[in-house]
């Protein structure tokens, strides 16, 4: 599938359009992947009290001084559940294409141009400064660029991975739940940014 190829997704009484460099919700509502503040998307299986209650795809979109939330949710019994999930990995493909890498520049031109860019909420985010990565909050040690190694995945966190020390052990610098915006552009700054 090319970018050149319309996307079209319902999802309960909403409908969103991803065309070329746009995702379109309810027809009026538009946001331009390559002009956005913020992104977010993640796909969370729901319980209460033990049961299974279905499972929510969802993607956020910040830009301008509008935030809205597109989400496909099944039920109990994961009706449309195959479906919804291959929708919402075209969503997310189209946006790790062009958003991404629109969101990640920025930020990484800010940090070169010597400016600080935080990601994540107060109790869990991370700091990237020219100088390098550190966890927020104040304990924070900040780690050299030249001893950051990567990211990954765990427990719902993306990682910024390193040593604290040069040529000590890798360890986790800090993380931000995926949850968070623009979580999922920290493993494409940290990539461009690292030693």
């Amino acid at each position: 599938m090319g970018m050149s190829d319309d996307i079209h997704v319902r999802g309960g009484k909403h409908t969103l359009v991803a065309s070329g460099n746009t995702m379109t919700i309810d027809g009026d509502d538009t946001y331009d992947l390559t002009a956005l503040k913020a992104v977010s998307y993640d796909a969370v299986r729901r319980h209460l009290n033990g049961a299974y209650q279905g499972t929510d795809f969802k993607i956020q979109f910040k830009q301008d001084k509008r935030t809205r939330m597109f989400i496909l949710t099944t039920n109990h019994r994961d009706e449309n559940l195959e479906a919804y999930r291959q929708s919402w990995l075209q969503l997310v493909d189209r946006i790790e294409t062009i958003a991404i890498p629109h969101l990640g520049d920025s930020i990484v031109a800010a940090v070169r141009a010597n400016e600080t860019v935080s990601i994540g909420p107060a109790g869990g985010k991370v700091i990237l400064s020219p100088q390098g990565v550190k966890k927020g909050g104040l304990f924070g040690k900040q780690v050299p660029w030249a001893q950051v190694t990567g990211t990954d995945v765990n427990d719902g966190v993306i990682r910024v991975l390193g040593s604290k020390a040069p040529g000590a052990a890798e360890t986790v610098i800090g993380g931000v739940p995926v949850t968070e915006w623009n979580s999922r552009v920290l493993p494409y700054v940290v990539s461009l940014l690292k030693g």
